[in-house]
């Protein structure tokens, strides 16, 4: 039945899309409840595609955002389930984080989220970055993408891009991202931008370069510990590579944008001396 719904919405006008969801406030209810079906063409191209619409041409009411990232921020979306692998909750997890970031997105201007509100996404966002077990981008051609990681840090760039953003969670972002490269996967789908855009995100915050070489510097210090300790295992090559990929992409960011000339200068040290074993 909601399919049809959802086609219908999406064929109407602009007008015709705000007024009907104003007189049939179930639609709002819809959208919360596919987020994460496990249906690619409906969690893509009919649920995310009508709340996209909606949102952009301002058919949510403001109460109507406030549940929606009450709902999804909460155990019933961005930490459903956390620490599943290979099950269908990672779309629930991984949408989301892709409806929250437009949310935030948008806030930019709406201006609708409260701080705690801000506080509480920034929170569970970093939860699910950190123990995300689920790393599978592509999974099939019925269900599509899961993504969660990269969506995640979608939203995460939103959160550090408002202007509400919580900046003493720079830290914990950080760490966030280490824990990722040591989780016995390599990373296939350009997640090393994802990555990469929220260090940029946080540097136009215009935190003190001094943190991202401190973190760049522990990053490499842990492959060097860990290989001395138990040796070139599985985990640790695994690791390495997703390290190297992050630093790399994020030299040539930094490289582009001109800027960050004393990160940009240890980084390229720690690639010349990790781009091969001796």
């Amino acid at each position: 039945m909601f399919v049809e719904e959802y086609v219908q919405m999406l064929e109407m006008s602009v007008q015709g899309r705000k007024q009907y969801v104003e007189e049939n406030q179930h639609v709002i209810q819809q959208l919360l409840e596919n987020v994460g079906h496990e249906s690619a063409e409906l969690r893509d191209q009919l649920n995310y595609r009508l709340f996209l619409q909606l949102l952009t041409e301002n058919s949510l009411t403001e109460a109507s955002i406030h549940e929606m990232v009450e709902r999804l921020s909460s155990i019933k979306g961005l930490v459903f389930n956390l620490g599943e692998k290979d099950a269908s909750s990672v779309f629930q997890r991984s949408f989301s984080a892709l409806f929250l970031a437009a949310i935030v997105n948008a806030d930019r201007q709406l201006c609708y989220l409260t701080n705690e509100e801000l506080d509480a996404l920034a929170q569970n966002a970093i939860t699910l970055l950190t123990k995300e077990q689920d790393l599978r981008s592509f999974v099939s051609a019925e269900q599509g993408w899961a993504h969660s990681i990269a969506n995640t840090s979608e939203l995460l760039c939103a959160i550090i891009q408002h202007p509400k953003f919580p900046i003493r969670y720079t830290a914990q972002i950080l760490q966030a991202i280490r824990t990722n490269f040591w989780k016995g996967y390599v990373f296939t789908d350009d997640e090393e931008e994802r990555f990469c855009n929220i260090i940029e995100a946080l540097l136009a915050k215009g935190i003190d370069e001094a943190l991202f070489i401190e973190w760049t510097e522990q990053a490499f210090d842990r492959l060097e510990m860990v290989a001395f300790e138990r040796g070139y295992d599985a985990v640790w090559f695994k690791a390495r590579t997703n390290q190297l990929n992050v630093a790399k992409t994020l030299y040539f960011y930094l490289k582009f944008a001109n800027r960050s000339d004393k990160l940009r200068g240890i980084i390229s040290i720690f690639i010349q001396r990790w781009i091969k074993l001796n």
